[in-house]
């Protein structure tokens, strides 16, 4: 499929843990001629071959060696021709393909060892990925795969990455940061003082894809799309759900009438990525990792406002102050720091976000 003279509208939603992003693909869901393929290259980051998961707690070995043979064969290699099948069966349909990954598990471990060489973090090995274009209708261009070009941050060839259409989803740190650390604490005995706590209580990652698009774009136009990458606030989604998915849908040329702002309450587990298998679903520790970070979405019967959490602005030092009740202040400090840190790239971002007309 060229893409200058035949560009499929392919979108995809890069988000980080903790910004709402469960609650945009739930909106999106009503959407009859869309069909997602979320977190293609999680499952794989964190149970696979390639493995990259850095906390060592007893909570994620247990774990792990309960899926690892359920994701003995999922390669990044493998995820990545898995992704490109599926938007290519979906295009077959005539239907729009959407994918959903937190973009700090597409990040190349080269890039990740190099930002945060301050930390210690390892660098992952990773063999070269071949593009086999599955995405694609040519019988010729799977029989001709490349190595992939890399001029993007990620593992994922240039040519697939420029075909997508980039929606990014960001939240203030000062609600993101408490979140994750609560979530991975709790479920993964993660802490502050592990290399993987910078790597993941950053919006950086998202910061360098985002500065990829927005060059890429400023020299190759995609026509009926003045505005990309778009950027979307996750507190803005709560607050001014209609209004943001309006414009959204404006943007990238799809039908807002048809997005549903109610539906029926469902389960967790029916949204755990397609990679996974069902036997994990059987595993209590996984089950409540799943319930911990898509349960209050999955129950839900429509979008979520808690009148009391957005009833004033933030305040660093107050939510440093409750933080330390929660989690004394060694924690507190940590957290205080690192909301502090990824506020640089969350301002930046921000500035180029989707903004309610109704504010």
């Amino acid at each position: 499929m060229d893409g200058e003279t035949k560009q499929p509208r392919r979108i995809a939603l890069f988000s980080h843990p903790r910004t709402n992003s469960n609650m945009f693909t739930k909106l999106f869901a009503s959407q009859p001629d869309i069909v997602q393929h979320t977190y293609p290259f999680m499952p794989g980051y964190m149970w696979g071959p390639d493995r990259r998961l850095g906390y060592k707690s007893k909570e994620v070995e247990d774990m792990y060696a309960t899926l690892k043979s359920n994701y003995d064969t999922l390669t990044t290699q493998q995820s990545l021709d898995d992704l490109q099948r599926a938007f290519g069966e979906t295009e077959a349909q005539g239907k729009i393909p959407l994918t959903k990954e937190h973009v700090c598990f597409m990040i190349h471990p080269k890039v990740i060892a190099k930002d945060l060489a301050e930390y210690s973090y390892p660098e992952y090995p990773l063999k070269p990925l071949v593009d086999h274009k599955y995405d694609t209708d040519s019988p010729s261009a799977h029989e001709n795969a490349d190595t992939a070009i890399l001029t993007n941050p990620t593992f994922v060839p240039d040519r697939f990455m420029n075909t997508l259409t980039p929606i990014f989803i960001i939240r203030n740190p000062i609600r993101m940061i408490p979140s994750w650390y609560k979530n991975t604490s709790e479920n993964f005995g993660a802490t502050t003082k592990e290399s993987e706590w910078p790597f993941t209580a950053t919006f950086h990652w998202c910061r360098i894809l985002y500065d990829y698009y927005d060059n890429y774009f400023k020299a190759h136009p995609r026509p009926g799309y003045p505005i990309l990458p778009l950027v979307v606030d996750g507190d803005d989604l709560v607050l001014y759900t209609e209004d943001i998915m309006t414009q959204l849908c404006d943007h990238i040329h799809l039908d807002s009438s048809a997005v549903k702002y109610t539906w029926e309450s469902g389960d967790p587990y029916s949204s755990w990525p397609a990679a996974a298998a069902p036997d994990d679903l059987k595993t209590p520790a996984v089950k409540k990792v799943i319930d911990a970070f898509g349960g209050n979405v999955a129950r839900s019967t429509g979008v979520i406002r808690d009148a009391e959490k957005y009833s004033k602005p933030l305040n660093l030092e107050e939510e440093g102050n409750k933080w330390a009740e929660n989690w004394g202040k060694d924690v507190a400090d940590d957290l205080v720091e690192s909301a502090k840190k990824a506020m640089v790239d969350y301002d930046y971002m921000l500035q180029r976000r989707i903004r309610p007309t109704k504010n």
